[in-house]
């Protein structure tokens, strides 16, 4: 009798700067897939939203974000979440002057991470902050040093079907 393998469970998360494409990519994907999508839950977070962020708020994303792709895995082979921790780590030091790190790693893991480089055109948001093309360009040299001995992706392309096709063309499974 031979035994029917079950391929393991894949969590990707879309990461980068703000206003660079994480959404729009993260949903084209999943969808393309048939995996589940996380989206980011700090455009729904009371301390995100009334401005009051603070240190547990970090936590509390990290938390909620982890325990939505660890749900997924009951019914999907994988995950791809809009947005992670290396988000909310370098989010922490701009807005609070201190490097935040989850208390228990993600679980499940992330195998890949998916980097959406700086857009030159700026959308309007009272969630985003760095409407300067140069400041969001400072930021993705930081996105891309964190992410250099970690399995990951550039979503290269300037449109996103280009990113879509980009990322798939590099897909390692």
């Amino acid at each position: 009798m031979s035994e029917v393998l079950t391929p393991p469970f894949r969590r990707v998360v879309v990461t980068g700067v703000e206003c660079s494409g994480k959404t729009t990519l993260s949903e084209q994907l999943a969808t393309h897939l048939g995996w589940a999508w996380v989206p980011e839950h700090a455009r729904t977070h009371q301390d995100v939203r009334s401005g009051q962020v603070k240190e547990s708020t970090f936590d509390a994303l990290h938390e909620s974000q982890t325990a939505a792709a660890a749900q997924a895995q009951a019914t999907h082979p994988g995950v791809i979440c809009d947005t992670g921790d290396l988000v909310l780590r370098l989010w922490s030091e701009a807005e609070l002057d201190f490097s935040w790190h989850p208390l228990m790693p993600p679980n499940p893991r992330v195998d890949l991470h998916i980097l959406c480089p700086v857009l030159e055109t700026w959308e309007e948001d009272p969630l985003r902050t760095l409407p300067r093309l140069e400041d969001r360009l400072a930021l993705e040299a930081k996105y891309r040093a964190h992410l250099k001995h970690r399995p990951h992706i550039v979503a290269e392309g300037d449109t996103p079907e280009a990113r879509l096709q980009h990322v798939l063309n590099q897909w390692p499974w």
